[in-house]
């Protein structure tokens, strides 16, 4: 599946085009990365989600990482340990 991404700055005329990683066929056993937006409630959505991923699919968490701000990007120290630790990562929302 892929997406066309436009600067909405306008500081660009033209647009990219990305590829989105291939979702995975089955959650049996893997393992997710959690990603805290920092927005309220946030922390907890992703905690319920994977305890129950846990509970039903037998999902392990490996990392939770918190974003400076809602606005910010994921350090890069953080996604490359994603990227050596997990085999997906969820990033929540809160509000």
């Amino acid at each position: 599946m892929c997406a066309d991404l436009f600067d909405p700055t306008g500081n660009s005329a033209e647009h990219e085009t990305i590829t989105y990683a291939p979702r995975p066929q089955k959650l049996k056993n893997l393992k997710v990365g959690l990603v805290d937006n920092t927005k309220f409630n946030s922390d907890t959505l992703l905690v319920k989600i994977a305890q129950r991923m846990e509970q039903q699919y037998g999902v392990k968490t490996v990392q939770m990482s918190r974003k400076k701000s809602a606005a910010h990007h994921v350090e890069e120290s953080d996604v490359q340990e994603f990227k050596k630790k997990a085999d997906f990562v969820i990033a929540g929302i809160g509000d």
